[in-house]
């Protein structure tokens, strides 16, 4: 009997340490030790490349509607430009016609009457006399 006690505790240490190789070799990996380090650095740089390749991809689809905004931009610039300096036309035109020294001269600008001591003189384009002496 004590040879089938000492054959189980002697299988039973046997399985114990066959247990615990199994166990080591389990939790040890196989290979590269920084494995799982260099599968994390691999994925953050594909996923750093794609993000970026996504971004220029965006740009240069952007690129033409930011010309055509440019274009428009300069057409509207252009267009304030003329509206200012037809502004600063009509101003100028609005402080001589309301000009309170020149309401003498503005009234026989602007109308038929003159003074009782002047007469208006109407000048006739050359085309009018030259038909007039044909006739």
């Amino acid at each position: 009997m004590d040879s089938n006690k000492q054959k189980q505790r002697h299988k039973k240490a046997l399985s114990k340490v066959s247990l615990k190789r199994k166990l080591k070799r389990k939790s040890s990996p196989k290979g590269n030790p920084y494995r799982g380090v260099t599968t994390e650095i691999s994925l953050k740089l594909i996923l750093s490349w794609a993000i970026a390749l996504a971004a220029i991809v965006s740009l240069f689809r952007l690129l033409p509607y930011h010309l055509s905004q440019q274009a428009k931009l300069k057409e509207l610039r252009i267009q304030v430009e003329e509206t200012d300096a037809r502004v600063t036309k009509l101003r100028e035109q609005l402080n001589h016609n309301f000009d309170p020294q020149r309401t003498q001269s503005l009234m026989e600008q602007y109308s038929s009457l003159t003074s009782p001591n002047q007469s208006r003189i109407y000048w006739l384009p050359e085309e009018n006399k030259k038909t007039k002496n044909q006739e």
